[in-house]
């Protein structure tokens, strides 16, 4: 069994291919999801350096969108579990969803394929599809994607800066206006009263009306510092904030020491790039080093 890792650690082996390793084997990539390809692809072309043989991939779900040709393309077999198309009928069977739906997810398969000769679509095309179809686009992020889904779903782009020291009212603002909201972004470090039950509660009401939390930290420290800002101390963050941001003043560590508590949650990160204060550093060569990271 081996592990392709997404980049090399800067300790341990340092390699981009973990386990044990024999040149001239064949082996097998299982994925959760295929859309383009590029994601097994990426995978394949790292295991070929390594002298493996990499000619078949198994799948649990197909999405249809050119995947398994791309794949076929370079020489790999795609074996699927069940495909897009498959999953919503029987969804629909059980009465899970709508026909509606499922006509829906059949012509967004239909007019967003992407294979080898077909290129992803641009930024200004991707600006233009609907909430719900550029939440379901390869590249999309989870958190963004479910993001973009409740947007839909709400007719709505809203955020709301929930800048006040008092638990109650940080409570009852959430409570208010759960319902109108699609994030909503906080400072629990402002909080004169706060104990853990605040970020509970505050979990709650996010999860009954739809809307995502966004701790506005900005973590600025190396990796495994923020790593425990992040999950431990008093207000651990990673449980139930889903965006967190960070300054890339300290490089791309403090990105690396997030997604080690963060990314099996499900969670993500936003780099601050640019800030609109007075004075601010964060322009030229800085933003685009920060955009880098």
């Amino acid at each position: 069994m081996l592990i392709r890792r997404k980049e090399a650690k800067a300790y341990g082996t340092k390699q981009l291919v973990e386990g044990t390793i024999s040149p001239g084997d064949t082996c097998l990539v299982i994925e959760d999801v295929v859309t383009s390809g590029s994601s097994v692809l990426e995978t394949a072309e790292i295991l070929r350096r390594e002298g493996l043989q990499v000619t078949d991939a198994i799948v649990l779900v197909d999405r249809e969108q050119g995947g398994s040709e791309k794949l076929a393309e370079n020489g790999i077999r795609l074996h699927s579990v069940c495909t897009l198309t498959q999953l919503m009928e029987i969804l629909h069977t059980l009465g899970a969803v709508s026909e509606g739906t499922v006509q829906e997810v059949k012509e967004f398969i239909r007019d967003n394929k992407v294979t080898a000769r077909e290129p992803v679509p641009t930024k200004k095309h991707v600006m233009d599809l609907p909430y719900s179809s550029r939440a379901l686009l390869p590249d999309t992020h989870p958190v963004a994607s479910r993001l973009l889904t409740i947007m839909e779903k709400k007719k709505s782009n809203l955020c709301v800066s929930a800048d006040v020291t008092c638990s109650a009212e940080l409570l009852q603002l959430a409570t208010e206006l759960g319902p109108s909201v699609c994030m909503l972004k906080t400072h629990v470090d402002i909080l004169n009263d706060y104990t853990p039950d605040v970020s509970s509660r505050l979990r709650a009401i996010a999860d009954l009306h739809e809307f995502l939390l966004f701790e506005d930290r900005k973590f600025a420290d190396i990796g495994n510092t923020v790593k425990q800002q992040y999950e431990g101390g008093i207000y651990r963050i990673s449980s139930w904030s889903d965006v967190v941001n960070v300054h890339a003043v300290p490089g791309p560590g403090v990105v690396q020491g997030l997604r080690e508590a963060g990314l099996a949650l499900g969670r993500g990160c936003l780099v601050i790039a640019e800030m609109s204060s007075q004075g601010s550093l964060a322009v030229g060569d800085y933003t685009k080093e920060a955009v880098s990271v």
